[in-house]
């Protein structure tokens, strides 16, 4: 309980009791001091990439200093909820929504570095209102609808070429391990027996179920004569 006489700090009531106060003058402000939590309203914001996306969060914070709670800013609560927006917004713009480089920070995963950033810039913010910044937490994390669709595609598209890129490595070490199994079998195969070999089992390893061996009209005809 921050007490006040015609507008000028007098005390600050910190334990449980019985107190007298004069009544003239006298202004009582009650400033909470536990663990508050403030939502943060979904938003449009643009990602580092151009990007739009939509991000909501949660922020923790805690009163500290009652003073400057009750005389430095206007009405504190309204202080830290204009500026969470603000700072959430201008941090977004800083980090990729995602990122294929594991060791860079991005929205999408929200890192300690991430998190980190967040509280600190809000922190700074919010200094002058004696409140402390404990945990900034996203709670809603998406593209935005016009562009949503596109990006759906596009990560099916990376998708795809991860798999492949999956398959042609296992393929090209089966291939291998056949080659070498053949020739330690006693099977000496030519380069051109050899390049037919491999071109078919990548093909038939790659392709699936429609996978049709290559046949080399120029060998099978030399081999007829």
């Amino acid at each position: 309980m921050v007490v006040l006489r015609f507008g000028t700090y007098v005390t600050t009531l910190k334990t449980q009791g019985i107190r007298w106060i004069h009544p003239v003058g006298r202004t009582l402000k009650r400033i909470p001091t536990r663990d508050t939590t403030l939502d943060i309203a979904t938003t449009t914001v643009v990602e580092r990439n151009g990007n739009p996306i939509q991000i909501s969060a949660v922020v923790l914070y805690r009163v500290e200093d009652t003073y400057k709670a009750a005389i430095d800013v206007e009405n504190y609560r309204q202080f830290i909820e204009d500026l969470s927006g603000a700072v959430v917004k201008r941090v977004s713009s800083t980090f990729p929504y995602e990122s294929p480089d594991h060791s860079e920070p991005c929205l999408k995963v929200e890192t300690d570095d991430v998190s980190s950033a967040f509280v600190s810039e809000l922190q700074e913010a919010v200094d002058p209102s004696g409140i402390r910044v404990l945990s900034v937490r996203l709670n809603d994390l998406t593209y935005a609808p016009e562009i949503a669709q596109a990006m759906l595609m596009r990560q099916q598209a990376m998708a795809l070429i991860d798999a492949r890129k999956t398959i042609v490595e296992g393929g090209t070490e089966i291939v291998k391990d056949a080659v070498e199994r053949l020739q330690s079998a006693g099977l000496e195969l030519g380069a051109a027996e050899r390049d037919a070999l491999v071109q078919n089992l990548l093909v038939v390893i790659c392709s699936g179920d429609h996978a049709q061996p290559v046949v080399q009209v120029g060998a099978a005809a030399h081999g007829a004569n």
